[in-house]
């Protein structure tokens, strides 16, 4: 069975919101719509409305995230039977036979098993050194990322690994399903706050991190993964490299402003924001950077707004106690 977009564990992610997200902003603009979704994270969103016929800017600014989008939203040249060869030679790979690498030393026995782990980082090697179009290899390495994150010794993402030893669970490469999507993708990896300031767009969507949780602690591993640049120093017992560039404003306590700022910018004739109502989490990392005030007040001043609030299961890893769960959608209808 072929890949999916949505096959990938992702904190907050809007799998389970789609239909929701689509139905809030389908009574306003129609025709041929721009949507732009300056947060994307897995990409999910923006393939539910390019699937509904809308031209999409889709934009993270993880490269993990970024050569994902490559991968099932780009438009280069790409051979499926190629790929269907390499990956069937990966799969067949024999982990025993393969040497100690730069992954493995770093991950193994922490976040995957020393087998496993050996053959992740042989076939990302041998992905920088085999033929391939840039399509091609946003594909693979989409791919292996896809596989690497499934087996991971995790709770679902990698702010660290489970205490329990990695069992050899196997490393298996799907082929992406790429979708011959109706509308066409244009794609980014900025600052959104930057990204606002330079497009325009019918329906802006923003889906910012909520709380002090950085999304680059959650996914370090895939990101080093994708990146490949094979740094040396790292943070803790956890493996960090040195992130702090890749750190977002809207898990501080400058996130009104910087949410402020971003509305300010933006040239869209309706903006959706998703967020939550944890404001009252046992842990306070998991408590939101911006209250529903300023979220009211912010996009008031933008033009008229409703909400729309949806029941949802939150992600838990054990230690914050969500009750009453809500993500709510804030409906924008500016006055441009």
């Amino acid at each position: 069975m072929d890949l999916l977009i949505g096959n990938r564990r992702y904190t907050g992610s809007k799998k389970a919101l789609l239909e929701d997200i689509y139905t809030s902003i389908s009574p306003y603009p129609k025709g041929r719509i721009v949507f732009a979704d300056l947060f994307a994270g897995t990409g999910i969103v923006s393939a539910f409305m390019l699937g509904k016929g809308m031209s999409v800017i889709v934009n993270d600014f993880l490269q993990s995230n970024y050569i994902a989008y490559q991968a099932w939203f780009g438009c280069g040249d790409y051979s499926k039977k190629k790929l269907e060869r390499i990956i069937a030679e990966f799969n067949s790979l024999n982990s025993s036979k393969l040497k100690e690498n730069y992954f493995s030393k770093i991950y193994g026995n922490k976040y995957f098993s020393v087998s496993d782990a050996k053959k992740i980082g042989y076939i990302r090697e041998k992905l920088e050194k085999i033929k391939l179009t840039k399509r091609e290899k946003s594909i693979l390495v989409t791919s292996l990322m896809y596989a690497t994150d499934k087996i991971a010794n995790t709770v679902g993402h990698f702010e660290h690994f489970l205490s329990k030893k990695p069992q050899d669970k196997g490393v298996l490469l799907k082929l992406p399903h790429i979708e011959p999507f109706i509308g066409n993708a244009t794609i980014y990896k900025m600052d959104a706050n930057k990204l606002a300031r330079e497009i325009t767009c019918d329906i802006a969507y923003i889906d910012p991190p909520y709380n002090a949780r950085q999304y680059v602690n959650f996914y370090h591993v895939l990101e080093n993964l994708v990146q490949w640049d094979k740094p040396t120093e790292f943070e803790g017992t956890s493996m960090k490299f040195k992130r702090n560039h890749l750190k977002s404003d809207y898990s501080k306590s400058k996130a009104p402003m910087v949410f402020k700022d971003l509305i300010d910018n933006l040239q869209a004739k309706l903006i959706v924001v998703s967020y939550n109502n944890t404001y009252s989490a046992k842990s306070s990392a998991s408590n939101n950077k911006i209250s529903e005030s300023q979220l009211l007040d912010i996009l008031s001043s933008k033009g008229k707004v409703t909400v729309s609030e949806i029941k949802h299961r939150s992600f838990n890893s054990g230690k914050t106690d969500f009750k009453d769960h809500k993500e709510i959608l804030y409906i924008c209808k500016t006055n441009l």
